[in-house]
């Protein structure tokens, strides 16, 4: 196939020093230390976009929620590589193809996070929960439109709702409580779902 080349547009400043999901002999592994205190509340971040393209950023600041497209960098060459992963690094559940997850691991490690915008500052967005660590390269912005990217009656695999249990079950045992953490024990009354 042809290639060609993703140009960032900025990049992410935060307090995430390194990524809970690691490629680690053919497969990733869950941190969970660095996970629970990626998971402790909303994560603040700065993304700083690149002064030839601050003109671009104008009227987003009318929007409330972003997606923001990013370059998980850390990962290596022989990470992109990988075809199949446990999800969550974990064994307990099948394995699957990179496809059927949301592993950072990838041929190209492109991730996308809904983030809440809570200000604009010139070139730079103040947001609540990306999921990217410090220095993360951004390769695109929009806001986000729930008549495109909120579809309702969503399926989902049932070993997906078994991850969520299990990462709801990891953090409570680790002494977080609902309000702390994204896995609330009440995601199957998400709006969007539908549940067979």
């Amino acid at each position: 196939m042809k290639t060609f080349s993703v140009k960032p547009i900025g990049f992410v400043r935060n307090s995430i020093d390194e990524e809970c999901l690691k490629f680690e002999e053919n497969d990733i592994k869950l941190d969970i230390d660095t996970a629970l205190k990626q998971i402790n509340g909303p994560q603040t971040s700065k993304i700083i976009i690149g002064e030839e393209y601050e003109e671009c950023l104008d009227g987003i600041e009318d929007f409330s929620h972003l997606n923001i497209s990013f370059w998980t960098h850390l990962q290596s060459e022989k990470a992109r590589e990988i075809k199949k992963v446990h999800p969550v690094g974990s064994k307990r559940f099948p394995i699957k193809g990179i496809f059927a997850t949301r592993s950072p691991v990838r041929p190209n490690p492109v991730c996308q996070t809904t983030v809440k915008l809570i200000k604009r500052q010139g070139n730079s967005l103040i947001v609540e929960g990306l999921d990217a660590i410090d220095e993360t390269p951004i390769i695109d912005i929009k806001p986000h439109l729930p008549y495109y990217d909120s579809p309702t009656e969503v399926h989902l695999a049932e070993w997906m709702y078994q991850v969520m249990d299990y990462l709801h079950d990891v953090a409570k045992s680790h002494g977080l409580n609902e309000e702390q953490t994204q896995y609330a024990s009440d995601y199957r009354a998400h709006p969007c779902l539908k549940l067979d």
